[in-house]
């Protein structure tokens, strides 16, 4: 019986060590659990969190990277395009290439072109008439595993919306111009005007609070967001360039002028009518009477108001990518008058007499070889193409953006051919065929063909 009783009490105790066992498990099981729950909610509430106009958004992990070293903030720019309401693709915008190293993204007003290792993104609106304009950011842009992402600040001019980053938080704020509108509208009617303007550059001008409102008398001013008057509420038309960040304005005589971002009047409501020329150099082409002229950044006179014409139309010349028909390599501004052409330089200087029939050479529509593209430009010259009549036969030159003669006027014919995606330019002579380029470089030398850039 003692052996017995012996062996219940062991049986107990065995018992009891493996309840004891059972209870340690399940406590530190629990407390697992407790740790990854605790790990699981640290690890939430410091993750990025991305707001898109007051949304959460869940965004794939690589859209948005943070450089720990610089603090620095990276978009993936293709990756964010359909969340902000825009679509993406490769290469630049009108020329149709699948280059990786440049990309563009557009919404229903307008487009932007991005470019590796580049500073500068290019806007225009989907209109031909339309130039290119430049925008310069701190940071190029970079390729992190294929994909080109850009800063913040870049996100901002591309896609036209408002960007915040709050480390504390750990969280981004984007508000999309559509949302900004339809919210100051909301607001600025409650302050007895008609809301903000529906003209969409004047919207951009939201992107700086600045907001163009009209009276009930039908007059346009600037107001800031706390309704405090920036420009006065007097004139009949008024539209926001952003890149300047000023504004053209018409009076109710409908004469044209320039009123900064500031409320100063920078140009003289005197003309009929006014847009920028180039934006570095500070010149304005403007028109009165059915003439054109261009004004410096002050308005002081750079040319006359004496031309039937300046700039190119760019249509005619769909293969050349002009980035601006009035300043052709950032230093020619064609002028025409009384049927001819001529250049000045960008401080005003006549460069080529304006003796000249045409600007560009226009192919036949009955040319044998249809894939004769018209030619005003060659890039690596840096040329530009003009001609002149002799006998009701036109024959052509070629001239350097400093107006310096490279082939004199007499040419049959000067154009490109483009086979790949690559243009060679090709001009006619007496029956011989020559390489443009090449010619050049012969006659000229090594220093008249150079390596260009995507500028233009």
């Amino acid at each position: 019986m003692q052996d017995f009783g012996n062996f219940e009490n062991a049986k107990q105790e065995k018992n009891k060590k493996i309840s004891r066992i059972i209870i340690i498990c399940i406590a530190l099981v629990f407390i697992a659990i407790i740790a990854i729950m605790c790990t699981i909610i640290y690890l939430q509430q410091n993750a990025l969190k991305v707001y898109i106009d007051g949304v959460s958004v869940n965004l794939p992990a690589d859209t948005i990277i943070i450089d720990e070293s610089s603090g620095k903030i990276y978009v993936d720019i293709k990756g964010i395009a359909s969340y902000l309401g825009y679509d993406s693709h490769n290469g630049e915008y009108k020329l149709f290439t699948e280059d990786t190293n440049k990309c563009w993204v557009n919404c229903e007003n307008e487009t932007a072109s991005f470019f590796l290792n580049s500073n500068r993104i290019s806007k225009v609106e989907p209109d031909e008439t339309k130039d290119y304009e430049d925008y310069l950011i701190t940071d190029p842009v970079i390729n992190i595993n294929g994909k080109l992402y850009t800063t913040s600040e870049g996100i901002k001019i591309g896609f036209n919306v408002l960007f915040d980053y709050n480390e504390q938080s750990n969280n981004i704020q984007i508000r999309t111009l559509p949302y900004l509108v339809e919210r100051y509208t909301t607001i600025f009617k409650n302050y007895g005007y008609s809301g903000v303007s529906n003209n969409f550059n004047n919207q951009k001008a939201i992107l700086y609070n600045l907001f163009v409102v009209r009276k009930d008398n039908g007059l346009y001013g600037v107001v800031d967001a706390n309704n405090q008057e920036v420009i006065s509420s007097r004139y009949e038309s008024m539209e926001f360039n952003e890149n300047l960040k000023e504004f053209f304005v018409s009076n109710t005589s409908k004469k044209v002028g320039i009123v900064t971002q500031e409320g100063v009047t920078k140009i003289n409501l005197l003309y009929d009518d006014i847009d920028m020329l180039d934006k570095s150099n500070g010149l304005y082409l403007v028109k009165n009477n059915n003439k054109y002229g261009v004004l410096g950044n002050t308005g002081n006179i750079v040319i006359h108001l004496e031309y039937d014409q300046i700039g190119v139309d760019t249509t005619k010349f769909p293969n050349d990518t002009i980035k601006n028909k009035y300043l052709l390599f950032e230093n020619a501004i064609p002028v025409y008058q009384n049927k001819k052409w001529g250049l000045f330089d960008k401080t005003g200087k006549m460069i080529l007499p304006v003796e000249y029939d045409q600007i560009g050479y226009v192919a036949s529509s009955n040319n044998s070889n249809r894939n004769v593209n018209n030619l005003l430009i060659i890039p690596n010259c840096k040329a530009i193409v003009l001609g002149k009549t002799y006998d009701k036969i036109t024959q052509y030159g070629i001239y350097n953006y400093l107006g310096e003669q490279l082939v004199p006027c007499r040419l049959d014919s000067a154009y490109s051919i483009t086979n790949a995606g690559v243009d060679t330019y090709y001009m006619d002579y007496q029956g011989q065929t020559l390489e443009i380029e090449s010619y050049i470089q012969r006659v000229h030398g090594s220093n008249s063909v150079i390596n260009t850039t995507d500028n233009q």
